[in-house]
């Protein structure tokens, strides 16, 4: 697309060969008006020319940038500035969330709202392991005694952001995952951003 609404960024770190089924599939059905950026972060394998190619040919419109491994929250940021789009939405490479729930991450920055976060239910919890669990639970406790913040699911693969808060993702340092965690913060003390939660559901 020449003027793309809205971004769809996705980083990339040694994925596996069902990467391209898995964003055809979504982009055909219901993300056909979208820019689409996969970032790869450095993979040292699974992820080289052949992959690309594949990419490409799925996707044609696919924009891949190659970074050097610095971790999702760098491929983020190399992805936002690199897309041309003024709303930007990121998940997570095997697409864990339905496209209805993208589609609503979408439709409420369209409406304003400037930080959308897709929340993990209990059906996503029912699916984890006894450890994943304690520590997704964990992480919201420790986010809501230490962080004093009200969205403490600051980790869902997930997130809606409006121009204003780009701004403010590419503001952020952290760069493995808690760069989550480092930009809610951010945008929880910019008054002007208001922040909304989604209450997402899990792809089969």
């Amino acid at each position: 697309m020449n003027n793309p609404k809205v971004s769809v960024i996705i980083p990339v770190y040694n994925t596996e060969a069902y990467v391209e089924q898995t964003l055809r599939s979504i982009m055909g059905q219901t993300l056909r008006d979208t820019e689409l950026i996969v970032v790869n972060d450095g993979s040292p394998h699974g992820f080289g020319e052949e992959q690309h190619g594949a990419l490409r040919q799925a996707v044609p419109d696919v924009e891949i940038v190659d970074i050097p491994h610095g971790g999702k929250g760098a491929a983020i940021r190399a992805g936002i500035a690199r897309s041309r789009a003024p709303y930007t939405i990121y998940t997570d490479i095997d697409m864990p969330y339905t496209a209805e729930s993208m589609c609503e991450v979408i439709d409420r920055v369209f409406a304003g709202t400037d930080v959308v976060i897709a929340v993990r239910n209990r059906s996503y919890h029912s699916r984890l392991s006894p450890m994943r669990k304690m520590m997704s639970y964990g992480s919201k406790l420790l986010n809501r005694i230490f962080l004093n913040i009200r969205h403490t699911d600051t980790q869902g693969g997930l997130k809606g952001l409006s121009p204003r808060a780009r701004a403010v993702m590419l503001r952020t340092r952290i760069s493995d995952f808690l760069f989550d965690t480092e930009f809610v913060v951010l945008a929880a003390r910019d008054k002007r951003l208001r922040i909304e939660e989604v209450e997402t559901m899990l792809r089969d």
